[in-house]
């Protein structure tokens, strides 16, 4: 047995590794809010986990970490949406006018549970229409030739889909 005193005391990439897991809720949610892919959303939660470990040294403890882990996530969006730039939905202006303020978990768990609730009010078919475009990463020509319907028939109704989800959390945040 070592009789010499540990050193309980953090390393700078521990503390923030620890403080990333303690708030992965509110930075996924930020991540998620800008890319609409859940595949890209955990590959870019991936990467800002890897660079916030690497920059751990430039954290400043004491300082907002959610803040400090969102502007990285923003700008690894950013990286992902220009290598993917077909695929994305949001454009860079966009992606940078929501980052400008990062999600609390208070209001990201509201946000997430009025989703979930409103999902389940689409008709099954809006549901498949969407889950194919975000999850699926298909295109409408895609889909209108899976589903049987026409290009412009599919854009009108993921159109329908998006408008529904956005008055529905609105509502729902309304009544919380």
């Amino acid at each position: 047995m070592n009789d010499e005193p540990q050193n309980l005391t953090p390393t700078p990439a521990e503390l923030v590794q620890m403080l990333f897991v303690r708030n992965e809720g509110a930075i996924r949610a930020f991540v998620r809010a800008l890319q609409p892919s859940l595949a890209d959303a955990d590959d870019v939660l991936q990467e800002t986990f890897l660079t916030v470990s690497r920059k751990a040294a430039s954290f400043e403890p004491g300082t907002n970490f959610v803040t400090w882990a969102c502007g990285i996530a923003r700008l690894k969006v950013l990286e992902n949406f220009r290598q993917n730039k077909r695929m994305n939905v949001l454009s860079e202006a966009a992606i940078n006018a929501l980052a400008d303020e990062p999600p609390t978990s208070d209001v990201t768990g509201l946000r997430e549970e009025a989703l979930s609730r409103c999902v389940e009010k689409l008709a099954p078919k809006s549901r498949e229409l969407l889950w194919r475009r975000y999850s699926g990463r298909q295109d409408s020509d895609e889909m209108a030739e899976g589903l049987g319907m026409t290009s412009t028939a599919v854009r009108v109704a993921i159109s329908k889909a998006r408008a529904f989800l956005r008055d529905c959390v609105s509502f729902e945040l309304k009544k919380s």
